[in-house]
């Protein structure tokens, strides 16, 4: 009996360490260990505790103006019941609410809809239940609310600031750029110029907090803070410090000291940052800076840091070449241009998603410059890839959605319209 019991121990070591140690198995576990913890969360939210403060929320959210609220909902945004049990995010509609955990192929959350029979004038009546992917719902509970209850700004930036600065004093230093972010929505832009004093308290060496700061001051009339801004990166110069300079004073409109911060960034090792983004993407925000300002050289000398730069990858490669073949262009010449975008045309990833697209928009920069239309080339939204966009620290709040049509509240200038390179950014 010992030894077959010794048998079945080491074969179902065996079998674990199988499993453990092979990929398939690895994947096996995390799927099973996945739908656990998505059963378990299934079941926690059908707990009145739960479920009951994310109706009434959700549908005093429905019954306010919608110009507050963006247009995708973090966690912030709702009961801590509810936003503990893991990252959801929420939608919100007149008549409809959803909150949605999960992702991949598999999602699951609250569904809120306003029963429009069984309402009156003076009280709604709202269906919360449990919807769950490719699964009948499960009705929770109806509620009734008088149609006049709802949330001013004053309320939300209250409620859900109250959020963000929990997550701070626990050490999330993140939701600084949250919380800014919320009040500039509401127009709080002096409350947000505070909130940037204790945000560079809590991060005196980074960037971030700095060019924010900066920029709301700019806001509030104080344009003393670019040069305060300038200072501190000059005495903490790199590439990625002084792009962000020049990204800055580009955003603001004043050209001349942006070209001076691009000149700052070409003097530095191009490096980058776990602050930022890549030293290329960087590297090619420089360099379209100088090129709108028509200073061709130094767009010229930031593509030839980049194209000489041992860990430049064959994606990046391809758009240095396109930028300095327009620069060259715009020169006068036209025969180097051209041999440039045949190395760019040739640098162009065989991606079964952007190869295509991206082949179009280096046929639409040669044939002008082979036909010499210097107005097309001059101007880079003309030619640049249809995705590109400037680098910015605010492209997403902490919901994480990407896109300029989620009403993102930023510190930038009126003027500045979108950080998509091939719209009118600028007014």
């Amino acid at each position: 009996m010992k030894s077959k019991k010794k048998f079945w121990i080491i074969l179902l070591i065996i079998v674990v360490a199988v499993l453990i140690l092979n990929p398939i198995g690895l994947m096996v576990i995390g799927v099973f260990v996945g739908m656990v913890g998505i059963k378990f969360t299934e079941a926690k939210l059908q707990k009145p505790a739960i479920y009951q403060p994310v109706a009434t929320r959700l549908a005093t959210y429905c019954q306010s103006d919608q110009n507050l609220f963006p247009e995708i909902l973090s966690f912030a945004w709702l009961p801590p019941e509810v936003s503990h049990l893991g990252h959801p995010w929420c939608e919100v509609r007149t008549n409809f609410a959803s909150v949605e955990f999960g992702g991949g192929f598999y999602h699951f959350g609250y569904a809120l809809k306003l029963n429009e029979a069984a309402s009156t004038p003076a009280t709604n009546v709202w269906e919360l239940s449990l919807a769950r992917e490719e699964s009948p719902e499960i009705p929770l509970m109806t509620l009734k609310l008088s149609s006049s209850q709802h949330y001013t700004a004053a309320d939300l930036e209250k409620l859900v600031g109250a959020n963000f600065n929990q997550s701070i004093e626990n050490g999330k230093v993140g939701a600084y750029r949250s919380k800014i972010m919320l009040q500039l929505k509401f127009g709080q832009i002096s409350e947000a110029s505070a909130t940037c004093t204790d945000w560079i308290k809590a991060e005196p060496d980074s960037w971030l907090p700095r060019f924010t700061y900066a920029h709301i001051q700019c806001r509030l009339g104080n344009t003393n803070s670019a040069a305060e801004f300038s200072d501190w990166i000059h005495l903490h110069k790199d590439f990625p410090n002084s792009i962000c300079l020049a990204l800055f004073y580009y955003r603001e409109g004043w050209t001349n000291q942006a070209i001076e911060a691009v000149r700052l960034a070409l003097a530095q090792p191009l490096a980058e940052s776990d602050s930022t983004a890549s030293k290329f993407y960087l590297g090619e925000n420089g360099a379209l800076i100088a090129f709108s300002a028509a200073d061709y050289d130094l767009c010229q000398s930031m593509c030839d840091k980049m194209l000489t730069d041992s860990d430049k990858e064959l994606w990046w490669r391809r758009k240095a070449l396109r930028i300095k073949s327009a620069a060259i262009f715009m020169k006068g010449d036209k025969s180097a241009a051209i041999e440039l975008m045949k190395q760019a045309e040739n640098a162009n990833a065989p991606d079964p998603f952007s190869h295509e697209p991206a082949a179009k928009a280096d046929k639409a920069l040669l044939d002008a410059i082979q036909n010499n239309n210097i107005e097309f080339v001059k101007n880079f939204q003309n030619w640049v890839d249809g995705q590109e966009s400037w680098f910015s620290p605010f492209e997403t709040d902490e919901s994480g959605f990407h896109g300029g049509d989620l009403k993102i509240a930023t510190p930038y200038p009126p003027s500045w319209k979108s950080d998509e390179m091939t719209t009118n950014f600028w007014d």
